[in-house]
Formats: C-alpha cells, structure tokens, sequence
C-alpha cells in the first residue's frame, strides 16, 4: 500500500517526510533558542555596563566640579534614611554632569491625572539610569513598590554605595547629617580600605555604583550584576 500524499503542485511531501521536517525544525529551535536568550541577556548586560560607564563619567566631573567630595545621596530614595530631611537621588545629583559630558537620551516631563483632577508633572530622568534587565518582577519588593521597576521607584536601577561615607578613618555620618564631608580620595587611602583589601590598590577594589539586583542571572552567580569600580572600570563584583 502506497503511503498517501498532500495534493499541490509538484511533487508532494509524504506525511513521514512532513513530520521527519517537523522534527528537525522542532529540534533546532530547541538546539537556538537557549543561545538566543543567552544572546538577548548578554545584550542587555552590555547596555547596562555602558550606561554604568557615562554614569562614571558624569560622577568623575562631578568630583573635580566638588574637589573630590562624594555626592550626599540616598540609597533607596523611595524609603528614606531620614524622611523629614531625605537626601537627593543619585540620577538628579549627576544627570547635569553626565549632560555636560555627553548627549544621552532623555525623557521629557509627563503630566500625569491626580485625584482632584489636577494634572501632576513627574520629574525627568535619563534613560541611562536604566538597566534595560531592570523589569518588573525581578524581587518581591515592598507594597507600595510591588509590580514596579526600580528606575520607576529609585529614579535609577543603580544604587550608589553610601557605605563610602564610612570607610574613612573616623565616622562620618551621624544622625543621618555629615559631621564632616567625605573626599574619595580619603576614602580609598584610609586604613579600613587597607585593611579590607589587603593593602592592595583599593581603586581596582571599591565600587561606587551598582545593580541594585542581580538583573543579569542568579544571585552569586559570575556576570549576574554590573558593578562600578573607582578606577573607571565597569566588570562583576571582584570579592
């Protein structure tokens, strides 16, 4: 008994051909997509160490513009150390310096409804205080932000490394206000950064700004977080 055949024109495909077909197709898009997502994370990776990269930038003028004092910023602007006095997020204290040293996309303000019917304006930020990985979902975080980015909440998916303010030598914070202003200079040179490091060159050690998660794979894993370093370099967490 001859096996049937689709009817077109030409010769037509068996049903055992059609399927052998189906299964070398079904097999190789199993074979291409996990190396097509690998291709579209790594993308995203990219993008979020260039973006670090102009925030680097900007904070560098930013230090010259401040004679080395580090910017007094919150770590999650959306919970405050301090909420009768909250200090500034860290995308408004450098976007006119990440500005200055180049043109990066910006968003205009969106009037947005409110209750009374009154129309609010959101402030502006820069896309490149966002981690393209930055998505919904990635942590289970707090009512009011749930369902939410942090760029959305924080103004940025990078947080800025406010332990800075007390690796100097003597405390600096007290009472959530600076008793003295912290240089970075202070910071990489004092005993504690030696001590942490081993005596080792702290500005290829000390991070300044970083994914607030792991928005690049599992927590702990290598690349899972992009992190910036004193000396300029955008790579993963080096301890």
């Amino acid at each position: 008994m001859r096996p049937k055949r689709f009817i077109g024109r030409g010769r037509a495909f068996t049903l055992v051909e059609l399927l052998v077909v189906i299964s070398i197709l079904a097999l190789l898009i199993a074979i291409l997509l996990p190396s097509f997502k690998r291709a579209r994370e790594g993308s995203k990776r990219v993008r979020c160490g260039t973006n670090l990269h102009a925030i680097g930038q900007g904070l560098t003028m930013y230090l010259m513009d401040s004679n080395d004092f580090l910017p007094v910023v919150e770590f999650l602007p959306s919970t405050p150390s301090d909420p009768d006095n909250p200090r500034p997020r860290v995308a408004d204290v450098l976007l006119p310096f990440i500005r200055k040293n180049a043109d990066v996309p910006s968003k205009k303000p969106t009037p947005t409804p409110t209750p009374n019917g009154q129309a609010k304006t959101e402030r502006p930020t820069d896309e490149v205080f966002h981690c393209p990985g930055d998505v919904p979902g990635k942590d289970d975080r707090p009512d009011e932000n749930t369902g939410k980015t942090y760029y959305e909440t924080e103004g940025s998916s990078y947080a800025f490394n406010t332990r800075l303010y007390r690796m100097t030598n003597t405390d600096s914070l007290t009472n959530g206000e600076f008793a003295n202003p912290v240089k970075l200079s202070e910071v990489v040179r004092s005993r504690r950064a030696q001590h942490m490091f081993g005596g080792q060159a702290a500005e290829e050690e000390i991070w300044l700004l970083r994914d607030y998660i792991a928005f690049h794979g599992k927590p702990g894993k290598p690349l899972a977080s992009n992190y910036l370093y004193v000396d300029g370099r955008v790579a993963d967490l080096q301890r």
